[in-house]
């Protein structure tokens, strides 16, 4: 793994943890013990789909870096619709049920738009060249 991968990678999960602990303590004192629980339920969720998502398209994108922004949209696809079906799936299991669904889906909402917010910022601040200059030719 590349210097800018990881910085990239701690630049967007960092900020989502301490959303989400934020978010923990607010629902757990807003909704106490199943908003406390609802809100890690979410967090996890996000945090896993997001962090399993930019491993995999640090991975890939290691071995061909022709593929980075292909495996970039990918990824964000398929993490959308991982996300998507798993929140429908809990929301029709029975655990949800003694769970608080607004704390669930306001930690989900604000993990993912941390992630996406610290991914962004950290994307920005990364020395990445964008061009990769052909080293057989030379300016003679």
């Amino acid at each position: 793994m590349q210097e800018h991968d990881v910085a990239i990678f701690r630049g967007a999960a960092l900020p989502s943890v301490v959303c989400g602990v934020l978010a923990i303590g607010v629902a757990a004192l807003l909704g106490g013990a199943p908003g406390a629980l609802s809100a890690l339920l979410g967090a996890v969720v996000v945090l896993g789909c997001f962090g399993l998502g930019q491993w995999a398209v640090i991975a890939l994108s290691r071995r061909n870096k022709d593929l980075f922004m292909a495996a970039n949209l990918l990824g964000f696809v398929v993490k959308m619709a991982v996300l998507g079906i798993l929140l429908v799936i809990l929301g029709r299991s029975p655990l949800m049920a003694d769970l608080d669904e607004q704390a669930f889906v306001y930690t989900a909402l604000a993990c993912v738009l941390v992630w996406l917010g610290g991914q962004i910022r950290a994307i920005s601040k990364a020395k990445i060249p964008h061009v990769d200059p052909d080293e057989t030719s030379g300016n003679t």
